[in-house]
């Protein structure tokens, strides 16, 4: 008996030995599994860079894409398996479309089908066969509560009593709907919702079923659909817990109710809308909880989160949250708030509406109509409070008021509706605070996003490819040290969901911010005050140690808090700071390079090809590239030389007709030569990194050269450390290339007789505005040619001179002596002139002298940035000039911009249906007091580039204006007068004859001189309809 039961015991124990030996091995082999696939995925990666460097397409990592179900499904499942493709974003008409066999005949047929059929704008992507896996995985998404049921089969023990105990309910809700009663049914919905740490719970009725979604984390899930015949008790039912009127089902109601828990109280704040199908109903849960955070719990850091204490701890100023509905902004004021609140602390809030209530401190609600945000704002200030916060600054009067009460002594906390920091000082100028108040009345901006927390429990380690690790390293180089945070990247993984019990297979568990954190250094508060773009004060900003929230997300991503999937949904800044690497250049010293004519011929036998100058580059010697490269770019007339280092050599692109060109590449080992030489022309030391420096030289000829008229050519350089390097940029002021006879800038023959007319006048204003590089400049330089005669005194102020024109006097800005524009134009007033022109108006000082010199008996030709002429008006009226005298001193305004003419190679093409269509209502909208006969332009005959030798292949050869004139008669002096709007005045003047930029872009095209696409490229289809 004894041995049987021995042998039982050494049976059970072989077995449970065996058996646990197979689980390692198991385990084992999946650790073995998951390091293969891995090497397999960075070995495809690498297949699919090397691909698209092949075929000249660009590369798409979409492991760190996100991706929406919504946009793949445009092309069926079937075809996308079929053909290799992938759908991987989606944006009005424009479709990102990655391919893993870009050579694929087939599928690159399908494509231009595709396209063709539904009237889409295609980019072409290389992605790999993993990176499409991931796309195609969206196809088989199913609903949230799906998710859970088969998340119920996976578990056992005390996870499975765990589950059931939460959801057993809600999953078998569907099953249980006509046996439980509608105060159950709610009961179970919103517990569900609360145990999910959901924020909202949305109803909403189909045309078949009604719709139920949780948000959770920031993001709807599905969670099922039900039948209506069960709905309209639960809209009964909500409608009386939230205090809303039974019987009215046509308009929108507001209500809330409270749902006891077991450690509290949560208040649900309903909305109810009408709908096609039935009334919808958004039900948000407000935990009491999830607002009581500390300022450290927020997620800042280094430079941010100091700068945050400071400026909140200051007895007045403004402290203003920025971000779109959702970002978190309300929180981190009550955060701010909690801090703050103590007894000898006086806080008081007005609210749309009350969603938490706070111990201490006195709340009050908006009440639409009866009391408004500034009416309370005002009315709050009379209670004698220390501490003010508002829930948001909406138009002008709550603006007005609340910097008011930030000078006045109180702390002002509020939010913003911007899309980053810098961002909202623009918004206030827009709102009527005056520039100069800004900097006194504001302590910080906080911008801010939400991300969702990858789940800890279950997150996937993973090596992206090389090009993405590249991305992020370029990115986080322009971190200023003054910013206090760790920007290198010395990790060699990412982070991205997975999904497993904890995070109910979502992959993600909670949210936390990613901040932009800026203060009013004097360096910004110097570009307020000029009223600098938005750009500007950004990069100010950098450089004094604010960190963007696309840096602040990668770097959460780098320490596997947050996915890089993630970062890209939520921001969208990572081209403006891959831009960042180009910014330039003003100028400073003046030396020069003779060109030979033996340069010129060696360079001219080659100009029709740029392989055969590309080859050409390849075989000089380090010390001659200079002199071929200026050759290269005077005879091809580029107006912008750039050398760039990559990795592998150093790109020489010229910018010819304001398009990029590739025109070859020369190996890295000449660089340093080739950049000596540049510096040493510059005036700059050769031997260490600059950062960024700008100067300028001048380009030589022994005598003029086939179509280069001039012997001299100044050189504008800026030079500014990049990843592999110094990068250098290199503006050509060529006025051979130029012509300043304005009747031979391709100004159309009715604009060009307004701006004469208007010109010819003894006084007034006449502003030229366009983005940079769109011709604005030579235009003027072209009305002072046509103007300058013995009789008539003309004197500039510019920055730089650009070009030198006989009998008149220019004179140039120099910031070093404080000679700037309103310096300059002060003391030219003393001058006498007739005719004065201002190179740019920058700020308001300038804008004003200029103003009152029109008013006094001057003609005034300047330049301005804005989109176009009716905009002007606009920008004007920002920079403190009275309706009044706009009205009374302007003449005209002009907007342009510069399109690429077509070669004579080109090619007739039919326009399609919908060009056709865009091309009629466009012609249509031309006011017959314009001069426009549009019949002339019913045969409907466009043109495309076809590319020759005479053109180096591109289509396009030389370029015209485009513009628009926009004349002050008296019908748009009325307007001005009354602040009308600028579409108002855009209206009117097409009315009285004026043809926009777009009318004359399409006119142009019908007349064979450009393209429909080149219109598009410059104009926008939008722009002038």
């Amino acid at each position: 008996m004894l041995s049987h039961i021995l042998k039982l015991f050494f049976i059970n124990f072989m077995v449970k030995v065996l058996k646990k030996s197979i689980e390692e091995e198991k385990e084992k082999d999946l650790a073995t599994q998951k390091v293969l696939d891995e090497m397999k995925k960075k070995s495809e990666e690498d297949q699919a860079v090397h691909q698209a460097k092949q075929v000249g397409l660009p590369y798409a990592d979409l492991n760190i894409f996100p991706i929406d179900e919504n946009d793949i499904r445009i092309i069926p499942e079937e075809d996308a398996k079929k053909h290799l493709i992938a759908i991987f974003n989606k944006s009005g008409k424009k479709i990102r479309i990655g391919m893993v066999d870009p050579k694929n005949d087939a599928a690159k047929k399908y494509i231009e089908n595709f396209k063709n059929d539904q009237d889409y704008f295609i980019e072409i992507y290389v992605i790999s066969l993993s990176s499409a896996n991931r796309v195609w995985e969206k196809y088989k998404k199913i609903s949230f509560l799906e998710n859970l049921d088969l998340l119920r089969i996976s578990l056992n023990g005390e996870d499975l009593e765990k589950f059931e105990e939460n959801f057993s309910e809600l999953l078998q809700l569907k099953n249980k709907l006509t046996k439980t009663s509608t105060t159950d049914i709610i009961d179970i919905i919103m517990s569900g919702a609360i145990k999910m740490k959901a924020s909202d719970v949305h109803f909403e009725p189909q045309e078949a079923e009604v719709r139920l979604r949780y948000r959770i984390d920031g993001v709807l899930q599905d969670i099922g659909n039900f039948p209506h015949k069960n709905y309209q008790s639960i809209i009964s039912r909500v409608k009386m817990m939230g205090g809303m009127k039974l019987n009215i089902r046509d308009i929108a109601q507001d209500g809330h109710f409270p749902i006891d828990i077991d450690n509290g109280k949560i208040d649900i704040r309903v909305n109810i809308i009408p709908g096609n199908y039935g009334e919808s109903i958004v039900m948000r849960i407000l935990n009491q909880a999830s607002i009581l955070l500390s300022i450290e719990d927020l997620g800042m850091r280094g430079l941010s989160f100091e700068q945050l204490k400071k400026e909140i701890s200051k007895p007045n100023g403004m402290i203003l949250t920025t971000g779109p509905t959702g970002s978190g902004k309300t929180t981190t004021l009550y955060a701010i708030i909690n801090k703050l609140n103590k007894s000898d602390t006086k806080i008081i809030t007005i609210e749309d509406p009350v969603e938490y209530e706070l111990k201490g401190i006195s709340q009050t609600q908006v009440v639409k109509k009866k009391y408004t945000f500034a009416e309370g704002l005002r009315a709050i200030v009379r209670q004698d409070p220390d501490i003010i916060m508002v829930g948001e600054i909406r138009d002008e009067e709550t603006a007005g008021i609340a910097v008011n009460a930030a000078l006045t002594g109180h702390l002002v906390l509020s939010t913003l509706h911007t899309n980053n920091a810098p961002a909202s000082i623009p918004r206030l100028v827009e709102m009527g605070v005056k520039s100069s108040l800004i900097p006194s009345s504001v302590n910080i901006f906080i911008a801010q996003r939400l991300l969702r927390k990858l789940c800890p429990y279950c997150k996937e380690k993973y090596k992206p490819a090389k090009e993405t690790f590249d991305s992020i390293k370029k990115m986080l180089s322009i971190i200023s040290p003054k910013s206090k945070v760790e920007a290198s990247v010395n990790a060699d993984f990412l982070y991205r969901p997975k999904g497993c019990p904890k995070c109910h297979q979502i992959g993600y568990q909670g949210r936390i911010g990613i901040f932009e954190v800026l203060t009013i250094s004097k360096n910004v508060e110097k570009l307020i005050y000029e009223g600098a773009s938005e750009n500007a004060i950004t990069q100010a900003a950098l450089e004094d140690g604010m960190i963007t929230m696309t840096q602040d997300g990668i770097l959460k991503s780098l320490e596997g808090i947050v996915s890089m999937e993630e970062v890209w949904r939520v921001t969208g800044q990572t081209d403006f700071l891959e831009q960042l690497y180009e910014n330039l250049m003003d100028q400073s010293l003046s030396r020069s390079i003779p060109i030979s004519e033996e340069d010129l011929i060696l360079v001219s036998k080659n100009k029709n090809s740029f392989e055969k100058i590309s080859s050409l580059l390849q075989k000089t010697a380090p010390e001659k590239l200079v002199e071929v490269i200026f050759s290269s770019a005077l005879i091809l007339q580029a107006g912008d030389i750039h050398i760039e280092p990559k990795k592998d050599a150093v790109s020489i692109r010229f910018r010819i007709d304001g398009i990029l060109q590739e025109i070859g590449n020369v190996p890295l080992s000449t660089y340093p030569t080739l950049l000596g030489r540049i510096k040493l022309l510059s005036g700059l030391k050769t031997g260490t990194r600059v950062g960024v420096a700008d100067s300028r030289f001048s380009i030589s000829l022994e005598k003029p050269f086939e179509n280069i008229s001039q012997e001299s050519t100044d050189v504008r350089v800026s030079i500014i450390t990049g990843g592999f390097g110094e990068t250098v940029v290199m503006r050509l002021l060529n006025k051979s290339a130029v012509s300043l006879d304005i009747e031979n800038l391709g100004i159309r023959k009715e604009n060009l007789q307004k701006i004469i007319h208007e010109v010819s006048k003894p006084n007034g204003f006449f502003i030229n505005t366009g983005p940079t590089g769109s011709g604005k400049t030579t235009t003027l330089y072209s009305i002072l040619s046509k103007l300058n005669k013995s009789a008539v005194k003309i004197i500039t102020v510019e920055d730089p001179i650009e070009y030198q024109l006989e009998g008149i006097l220019q004179t140039q800005t120099n910031k070093e002596e404080n000679y700037d524009f309103p310096t300059a134009l002060k003391s030219l007033m003393r001058q006498n002139p007739d005719i004065i022109m201002v190179g740019e108006i920058r700020d308001n000082d300038t804008a004003n002298i200029a103003l009152q010199a029109s008013l006094t008996g001057h003609l005034v030709l300047s330049t301005l940035h804005t989109n176009d002429s009716a905009g002007t008006i606009t920008r004007l009226l920002n920079m403190n000039i009275r309706p009044d005298d706009l009205a009374t001193a302007s003449n005209a305004f002009m907007a342009q911009r510069l399109v690429r003419k077509l070669c004579d190679c080109k090619e007739e093409s039919a326009p399609t249906e919908k060009e056709k269509k865009e091309i009629e209502n466009i012609i249509n909208s031309i006011s017959e007091k314009s001069g426009i006969n549009k019949t002339d332009y019913s045969a409907m005959k466009i043109y495309k580039p076809k590319g020759c030798a005479k053109c180096n292949n591109i289509g396009y050869s030389g370029r015209t204006t485009v513009s628009e004139v926009l004349v002050i008669d008296r019908d748009i002096q009325d307007l001005i007068n009354k602040n009308a709007l600028s579409s108002e005045i855009k209206e009117k003047a097409i009315e009285n004859g004026m043809i926009t930029m777009l009318q004359d872009g399409i006119l142009t095209a019908l007349e064979g001189k450009t393209s429909l696409e080149e219109v598009w490229r410059t104009i926008g289809e939008d722009d002038g309809k």
